[in-house]
């Protein structure tokens, strides 16, 4: 229980985040029976990645744009967590600043949606397919170098609107999301993550808090699952190790086996989708973030230390519609 009167959440305005922002609060209710709802109050915070909506995010500074201004207002003790979704958080965090707990994850592969074709196999050869990061531009293309794979940003709302209207023939992005605001019904089929790898974190909803925030640490504790926790930790620390952001076409995704093993798959892509240098490892939970840095020493020695930073370059060259 907090001593305080009122817990403050921040988060983005998005249906997206304010719909994952409502289910960490039920899930806070139900672990904590003496916690009232009127004790938790939701703060939207506009971030840059929600004002520049048309803009490279990766020449403007990345996937931190959806968290700087989130995570001033904790630095600055106007609101006491803040809820993200773990891809759109740097690896590359503020000192002062903690992931206090991960949300049990969800589906972390990605979604196909379609008017026109059942499944991404059966799109016709110069067919339009709408996807909002780096990573699916690169492995659509390697799937299907007959496309027309086009970059787009926008909220999920906007992207099945414009797919809707005919402006793509079809768009890619996260089921996770698709799933928690009803739009599963639209998706023409799941891809497996044999064909496409997902991003680090993809399907998990973290929360922040400031490092010096014992109590509220020990409150979020109460929600955080482990296993959640373990696998991420092999993703990010893979993430970090080669400088992936969302200007980077790199995959990675970590499960628990049935030995509770961890078992880390990994990629990296030339923008093209020609190039692609893989990886994979299993061992002990424990010991899952030095699993991750093994996968990534891996790749990075199979594609060059210089691979990362040339792709990166040409990711910033992309125009977002």
């Amino acid at each position: 229980m907090i001593a305080k009167q009122k817990l403050i959440i921040g988060s983005r305005g998005s249906r997206l985040s304010l719909a994952q922002s409502e289910h960490f609060k039920d899930e806070l209710l139900l672990a904590n029976p003496d916690l009232r709802p009127d004790q938790i109050e939701l703060k939207v915070i506009k971030t840059s990645g929600d004002k520049f909506k048309t803009e490279n995010l990766a020449s403007m500074g990345g996937k931190g744009l959806f968290v700087k201004e989130i995570e001033q207002e904790l630095l600055e003790n106007n609101i006491d967590c803040a809820v993200h979704s773990l891809k759109d958080v740097p690896t590359f965090g503020v000192p002062s600043l903690k992931l206090a707990a991960f949300l049990k994850r969800k589906d972390e592969r990605d979604a196909f949606i379609s008017p026109v074709a059942k499944s991404f196999e059966t799109l016709k050869p110069g067919s339009t397919v709408g996807t909002s990061s780096v990573r699916r531009i690169a492995q659509l293309k390697k799937l299907r170098s007959d496309l027309n794979i086009v970059s787009m940003r926008g909220n999920i709302d906007t992207r099945i609107e414009k797919v809707k209207e005919g402006i793509y023939d079809s768009i890619v992005l996260a089921y996770a999301g698709l799933k928690r605001l009803g739009f599963h019904t639209h998706v023409s089929e799941i891809l497996d993550k044999e064909k496409m790898l997902p991003a680090a974190g993809q399907g998990v909803v973290t929360i922040q808090c400031r490092s010096n925030d014992g109590e509220l640490i020990k409150l979020l504790k109460s929600v955080n699952d482990k296993e959640t926790e373990i696998i991420v930790s092999a993703e990010r620390s893979f993430l970090h190790r080669v400088n992936g952001a969302c200007d980077t076409p790199v995959a990675v995704n970590a499960v628990l086996n049935d030995d509770g093993e961890v078992f880390i798959q990994a990629e990296i892509l030339s923008l093209d989708g020609k190039k692609v240098f893989n990886a994979h490892r299993t061992g002990i939970s424990e010991k899952a973030v030095s699993i991750g840095l093994d996968v990534a020493e891996e790749i990075l020695d199979k594609a060059g230390h210089d691979f990362v930073v040339s792709e990166t370059k040409l990711a910033h060259t992309i125009h977002k519609t």
